[in-house]
């Protein structure tokens, strides 16, 4: 693929909007990524390598470019991925906007806490932290900055329904989210509903 291909040019202008780049060529390796990412159809480096443009004519080369990107310390993810996530939920249209609340555990070592958007089957990463957790079950002081950065990026004036197993039902998070709205909580499919009317006032908690 080129870099004036019509999937180059549209993600070159959505990822370089607005999101504060140190320099283009970080812009560019991303996009990049992102290119293999839908190509490949699965989060693979070695399965990207083909669809990465690189000087090197080896795999090896395109690996080490990949990971000078993600070891970059001057390329913060989550202050690029926030004004991008907000443009994608300003203009929601339907009348309730649903999150789920989970955690993965990998490799027994590390636990990936996740809040994301429900949206025709598939989930849309809000906000998110990696602990050095063996277990997938957290407390709730840590998963409350996930909470608070997630609540910042959620466009106003939409229901918020919020989605989590039975793992998260904390009394922290109770007072935290009952303090200052209504708070209603039940348990289908071994699912807890909380259903949060103006869920970004729990920034001010």
């Amino acid at each position: 693929m080129k870099k004036n291909s019509r999937l180059y040019n549209a993600l070159n202008t959505w990822l370089g909007q607005a999101s504060p780049w140190a320099h283009k060529a970080h812009l560019t390796v991303c996009i990049w990524m992102v290119v293999a990412l839908i190509h490949s159809g699965e989060v693979n480096l070695t399965r990207w390598i083909s669809y990465l443009p690189c000087r090197g004519k080896y795999a090896h080369s395109k690996h080490r470019r990949v990971r000078r990107w993600l070891n970059n310390p001057r390329i913060n993810i989550h202050r690029l991925y926030k004004p991008l996530i907000q443009a994608a939920l300003a203009d929601w249209q339907q009348e309730c906007l649903y999150l789920s609340l989970d955690t993965s555990l990998f490799w027994d070592e590390y636990c990936l806490i996740r809040v994301a958007v429900v949206y025709r089957g598939r989930a849309l990463p809000v906000a998110w932290r990696v602990l050095h957790h063996s277990s997938a079950m957290v407390s709730f002081k840590d998963y409350r900055d996930v909470l608070d950065q997630a609540a910042r990026c959620l466009p106003k004036d939409v229901k918020i329904v919020l989605l989590a197993d039975r793992g998260f039902v904390h009394k922290d998070l109770i007072q935290a989210l009952s303090g200052a709205m209504a708070l209603a909580l039940s348990y289908p499919f071994e699912k807890g509903c909380l259903d949060l009317a103006h869920w970004q006032r729990l920034v001010s908690t």
